[in-house]
């Protein structure tokens, strides 16, 4: 019974350090958007994000294509693509890819909507690339893409990226109007609830973040610009796009929450994300920028 005994623990042991050993080398990666240099000598050969309408199901509903891409030019040790789909200023729905060794991703979803809306999506590109001596860097680019729906019982439906015509221009006036107004209400009382001094801030709402692409943010260099939008999308990622922390510590959806305002400190020694949750409750994220 003893030598048994002895057998079945030696086996155990065998059993569980195999399996170990097994899991260490097989552990899959962990999709993030790390705080790495960026390597200049690299570049995406292309990105993109594009929202098409491709059905009309019923006089107000209709099925929108929205499609994100990136290639570049080698394999990359990580590459990850997450992309936010707003509807009329509220987070509508979200993408996320991430492959290991890989110099191409694309994301394809169907989309349903019904009645007038605005729709906008950005996506964030990042990919990291190991060099020698334990040297890890990073590649990012941004791409956006909208499409308006106009609903009129009076006249079939309309969708276009710019108007094209007076009813266009009418129909994205309205609508931009109403959703505009909307927002800027709820930053400003979410300012206030957080006693925010806006005179300090310069401000940016997440949709509007990709025209840094090619634009430096005020009083900073590209280069600064460029590692200040990696550490705002590495917040973003990681306290709004993968979950809420509500106030009882549970996690909660970011779908339904408002687009989120970013603020850089003047000084650009930290950032502010605020925003608002489907239910009303009020965040605010604060990062300290490196």
């Amino acid at each position: 019974m003893r030598k048994l005994l002895v057998g079945f623990i030696i086996t155990s042991a065998l059993v569980v350090s195999c399996a170990f050993y097994y899991s260490t080398l097989h552990k899959p990666f962990q999709a993030t958007i790390a705080n790495f240099p960026i390597d200049n000598n690299k570049k995406f050969k292309s990105v993109q994000t594009s929202l098409k309408l491709i059905e009309q199901n019923d006089e107000d509903e209709y099925t929108i294509e929205w499609k994100t891409s990136s290639e570049i030019t080698e394999k990359m040790y990580i590459s990850h693509d997450i992309s936010l789909l707003f509807e009329d200023g509220r987070l509508k729905e979200t993408l996320s890819q991430a492959k290991e060794n890989s110099n191409k991703l694309t994301q394809k979803l169907k989309v349903d909507g019904e009645d007038s809306g605005h729709f906008e999506a950005i996506t964030f590109h990042y990919s990291e690339l190991h060099y020698p001596n334990d040297i890890t860097k990073s590649v990012q680019s941004m791409s956006y893409d909208q499409i308006y729906i106009l609903d009129s019982p009076l006249s079939p439906l309309e969708y276009f990226k710019r108007p094209n015509s007076p009813s266009e221009e009418e129909g994205q006036r309205i609508l931009d109007t109403i959703i505009k107004q909307n927002l800027q209400y709820t930053w400003e009382e979410l300012t206030n609830y957080f006693q925010v001094d806006s005179s300090k801030y310069y401000s940016i709402p997440l949709t509007s973040l990709y025209k840094y692409n090619d634009l430096s943010l005020p009083e900073l260099p590209v280069s600064q610009t460029n590692e200040i939008l990696r550490q705002t999308w590495g917040t973003l990622y990681q306290d709004y796009f993968s979950g809420l922390e509500k106030h009882d510590g549970t996690i909660a959806s970011p779908l339904g929450s408002s687009v989120p305002l970013i603020l850089y400190h003047k000084s650009y020694s930290h950032l502010l994300i605020i925003f608002s949750s489907r239910d009303g409750e009020k965040y605010i994220i604060i990062k300290n920028l490196q």
